[in-house]
């Protein structure tokens, strides 16, 4: 099984012996030029051989090798090879040595075509759902990995993947000095424990809203003990929840608006609340790790146990995928769009709409519990 929807689609037109097919497959996807090794040649050039000729290799996402702690990769697109090209008779190498290969000529009349189909198919957009159908898809490291799966969908990268790159080596490195100010593996590792123990989102919110979902009842039998318990308080019982040492922190009144937001646009059932914000702090912890790993500042099984345990933890406070997916609207949305209902609003809608809807969505094929 090709490992992406894109070794798919290039595997198909190659079969069918369709040369626009190949290059559209790949027209709006990253592809990977791998980065030289000390001493090696600025492009690694190597001759085809089947034809002989001299290529430039490039990788699709999916055919990234594992891990290595000194391999990296440069992300490039059919538009920038078009225009850098060095040598018309040179070609392009898709995926060499691969199931999933194809050889394209790269005279100037074909690279003329490459940016002509590029801008007919456009560059990827973001808020797709991807799946590597090589990585995770059962048990507790997949279900670490669909908590940060919302930013995968943002990016459009695979929600499951756990390797060498999260878009590449010097991107990855970037986004962590400039959002996290993280320069090494112990800075990394600070923010890490930081995202695990819930430190970023606003504390006293998070406060009212755990104080407030440990007062709810939980099923019918907990409804039931909750009235009679209310009836026999009486009046005196109910001005001593009202005030004094034993008073809820008080949830905000831009919590109030968001729940009834997201219960008129689906994100809350009618009935709903929000139970935590953690869910946005936990997103951000696994595909710190993601990050962490393109920039080589962790290695895969320190990765993988910290995933794990976002799983883990993620189960402690929330009984399922839409209380976790309501926490991380709630969150980013007191992170980032403080009461506007502007694009952020709009994207993160999309984002929950796609993994609670999409039936390739690991929030429909992973139980939460």
């Amino acid at each position: 099984m090709p490992p992406t929807e894109t070794e798919r689609r290039l595997c198909e037109a190659t079969a069918r012996g369709d040369w626009d097919g190949q290059v559209t497959a790949i027209a709006g996807e990253d592809l990977y030029l791998a980065v030289p090794q000390q001493g090696q040649d600025p492009l690694p050039v190597y001759n085809d051989p089947s034809t002989g000729a001299t290529c430039i290799p490039v990788l699709t996402r999916g055919m990234l090798p594992p891990w290595q702690p000194q391999q990296f990769f440069d992300r490039v697109s059919v538009d920038e090879l078009a225009q850098d090209w060095p040598n018309d008779k040179w070609q392009l190498a898709v995926n060499p040595g691969t199931p999933c290969a194809a050889l394209l000529a790269a005279s100037p009349a074909h690279r003329a075509a490459w940016m002509r189909i590029r801008a007919h198919v456009g560059v990827r957009p973001g808020g797709l759902l991807a799946t590597h159908f090589g990585g995770p898809l059962h048990g507790p490291l997949a279900h670490g990995l669909a908590c940060g799966a919302p930013i995968a969908v943002h990016h459009s990268v695979p929600w499951n993947e756990l390797g060498t790159v999260f878009l590449d080596h010097a991107a990855d490195a970037q986004t962590l000095r400039e959002q996290w100010s993280v320069v090494d593996p112990a800075s990394w590792q600070q923010r890490l424990d930081q995202l695990l123990g819930g430190q970023f989102v606003p504390a006293d919110t998070e406060a009212a809203l755990r104080a407030r979902a440990s007062k709810e009842p939980k099923d019918a039998a907990d409804m039931e003990a909750a009235k009679g318990a209310q009836g026999s308080k009486g009046s005196e019982g109910s001005k001593g929840l009202e005030g004094g040492a034993g008073t809820a922190p008080e949830i905000p009144e831009i919590v109030g608006r968001y729940e009834e937001r997201f219960r008129t646009d689906g994100l809350l059932p009618a009935d709903g609340r929000v139970v935590s914000l953690v869910a946005l702090d936990y997103a951000h912890a696994v595909n710190l790790v993601r990050w962490g790993l393109g920039a080589r500042l962790c290695g895969p099984q320190q990765a993988e146990q910290a995933v794990q345990r976002v799983g883990a933890q993620a189960k402690e406070v929330y009984g399922s995928w839409e209380e976790f997916a309501a926490g991380y609207a709630l969150g980013r949305m007191l992170a980032f769009d403080n009461g506007w209902f502007g694009p952020q609003y709009a994207e993160t809608v999309h984002i929950h709409r796609v993994l609670l809807q999409d039936p390739g969505s690991p929030w429909r094929a992973l139980a939460f519990a």
